[in-house]
């Protein structure tokens, strides 16, 4: 039985799943677990505790939060570095490639059912169009994907390390806050998990009323941006928290506009990641919508691009295992 690994190594966790290559694209995995990156020195040592006793599948495919330069990425947002070489040799693998994560994303796009998708704007869908994809997660990935009858090609880029313009008084004040601390301020310094509590401390320089429980709980969490969320969706929102989700929102519209007059994307603009889908039921895009169309002349064209949120929880590991199945496996 032709086996292939796939894994999809964020900042924040690791999912891990074996795949029976025999079976359909949309056949479940044969086994799957997810990781807290965390708890581990390096993705070697989840890779171990995953595998056990079993033996290593012919065939792997990680999609990784990094750049990744002739078969090796240093990930952004934690001190681990993973070689397909090294990989390749410690576990035995035939063969083995990385992707970038947002590459993974991409490659997931044609197989998400309507079910786990919302879509925020309606857009007029063109089905061979180009697909736009936009993450918030730990870090802010971007990415795009063309399918036409003869090529399959998702990209995965740096574009949320872009330098962050302002649009209003406000946010220009939160640019030259975050220059006293960074020499370059991108969009995924405030567009992320990692942006967020950014957003959070240059409005509470500013004086805003604060619930003064959920100051507390954010000032002693270790990842401060899962409480923050929690004051701005609360029945009884901290008004420092929920303003801070409105200028993270606000934001990512403006960015998710830039990518989109970039790209071009009349297959639609997809946003990804982990932050948004959780809250989605708790939040108005209404914000996120007004800051993506205004684009003055563009106006028009900005609201004529489909827009959805990515419900499926793993739609990057989705992605990586397509990938993989069509790298390794493709016609056999």
């Amino acid at each position: 039985m032709a086996c292939l690994l796939a894994a999809d190594i964020g900042g924040t966790k690791s999912d891990l799943a074996i795949f029976d290559l025999s079976q359909t694209a949309d056949s479940p995995p044969v086994r799957r677990k997810r990781y807290r990156n965390r708890e581990f020195q390096n993705f070697d040592a989840i890779l171990i505790d995953f595998l056990g006793n079993s033996e290593t599948p012919e065939f792997g495919c990680f999609s990784v939060a990094a750049v990744i330069h002739q078969g090796t990425a240093a990930l952004t947002n934690r001190d681990w570095i993973v070689s397909e070489k090294e990989l390749k040799h410690s576990f035995g693998f035939k063969e083995i490639t990385l992707i970038n994560d947002l590459t993974a994303i991409c490659s997931a796009l044609p197989f998400l059912p309507e079910s786990e998708l919302l879509m925020i704007q309606p857009g007029v869908m063109r089905e061979k169009g180009v697909r736009a994809v936009i993450a918030p997660g730990t870090g802010l990935g971007e990415g795009f994907l063309i399918e036409q009858e003869s090529c399959f090609f998702p990209q995965g880029s740096e574009g949320g390390h872009c330098d962050f313009a302002p649009l209003n008084d406000e946010q220009a004040e939160l640019l030259n806050y975050m220059q006293k601390k960074h020499t370059a301020v991108s969009y995924e310094l405030l567009c992320s998990g990692v942006g967020i509590p950014n957003i959070f401390d240059y409005l509470e320089s500013t004086g805003i009323d604060r619930d003064q429980k959920y100051f507390d709980k954010i000032a002693v969490a270790d990842d401060r941006t899962p409480p923050i969320i929690e004051g701005a969706v609360a029945k009884t929102p901290c008004t420092l928290c929920q303003k801070t989700l409105s200028l993270f929102l606000e934001i990512l519209g403006a960015e998710s506009g830039n990518l989109a007059l970039k790209l071009y994307p009349t297959g639609g603009l997809f946003i990804g990641g982990g932050i948004l889908p959780r809250i989605a039921e708790q939040i108005s895009f209404d914000s996120f919508l007004e800051n993506f169309r205004q684009k003055e002349k563009m106006d028009r064209l900005m609201k004529s691009f489909p827009i959805y949120l990515i419900l499926k929880k793993d739609a990057a590991l989705l992605g990586t295992a397509s990938y993989g199945r069509l790298l390794f496996y493709s016609g056999k």
